[in-house]
């Protein structure tokens, strides 16, 4: 063991002599409490006991009923039976841990419920339809166009700026 050795081969033999000189200190108070310390221990846990059925089995419809300090709780549990073996956990476990992690709850809430979407797009197709026609309604009531917008007035004006000798590149307004 550690203690056998002389300090000059401990410190030879491992660089970190702070460390050393740690573990020797916590030997030798063990020794003198007579207590078994064990560094670095290879002691098994205590495997979580299972969560009942009844706490966890019909989950989906209860967990937004649960205040959020049950759901806490319920979380944690589910954390530390994770950490065991998957092979471990009884079906309702898997089941509520899946719902947990991605079921329909908190931020992953659905934004419309079941016939929502349907009252939607009949909405919003209804406002479109309607507006075409609100359009059509004041067009009819306009006044009639000019008569300069007429297809004779635009061929008589475009005759007119050839004989001036315009540019149609660089635009008619130039012509005096």
């Amino acid at each position: 063991m550690l203690e056998d050795r002389d300090d000059d081969t401990l410190t030879n033999t491992f660089p970190f002599t702070g460390h050393i000189m740690f573990m020797k200190s916590l030997q030798r108070a063990a020794v003198r409490s007579n207590i078994a310390v064990r560094f670095n221990s290879t002691v098994a846990k205590s495997t979580p006991r299972a969560l009942s059925n009844a706490y966890i089995g019909n989950l989906e419809t209860r967990w937004t009923g649960l205040a959020k300090k049950e759901q806490d709780t319920l979380i944690d549990e589910l954390k530390t039976r994770m950490e065991l073996p998957w092979q471990e956990l009884t079906p309702a476990e898997k089941k509520a841990a899946y719902y947990i992690s991605f079921g329909e709850w908190g931020p992953r809430t659905p934004l419309y419920l079941p016939g929502e979407k349907s009252k939607i797009f009949w909405g919003t197709l209804g406002c479109v339809v309607g507006s075409i026609f609100l359009f059509i309604g004041i067009r009819q009531l306009a006044a009639p166009k000019p008569h300069t917008m007429t297809r004779e007035w635009q061929e008589q004006s475009d005759e007119y700026l050839k004989s001036k000798n315009a540019n149609p590149f660089t635009g008619y307004s130039q012509v005096q």
